[in-house]
Order: structure tokens, then sequence, then C-alpha cells
């Protein structure tokens, strides 16, 4: 994986306001986060360009 999970942008669970876990999925296309307290999930579509943002 080329991009370090750390470089990734936080995200806060919709209900729990917990921060969320973070990982690249589908050859580093997308980030995948999932709340650890009540499961909920979102994928995003990620830019490899540093200067770009997420898009939902």
């Amino acid at each position: 994986m080329s991009t370090q999970v750390t470089a990734l942008p936080d995200r806060f669970c919709t209900w729990c306001k917990v921060p969320m876990r973070k990982r690249l999925v589908g050859d580093e296309a997308y980030v995948h986060y999932i709340c650890p307290k009540c499961l909920f999930q979102h994928t995003c579509r990620w830019s490899h360009s540093p200067g770009k943002q997420l898009s939902s």
C-alpha cells in the first residue's frame, strides 16, 4: 500500500460521533471507514493527488 493510512482524512461516525477506522480498498481507489462502536460503514472515492479532496 503506497498511501499511509495516517494521511487519509479522518471521519467521525454519523451517530456515535467517535473516530472511524479507515483503510484503502479497491486498488487504493476508495477509502473505507467503519465505526468501531456501531459498525456504521462509509466508502468514498480516494484521489491519489495530494491536493485533491475526497468525494462522496
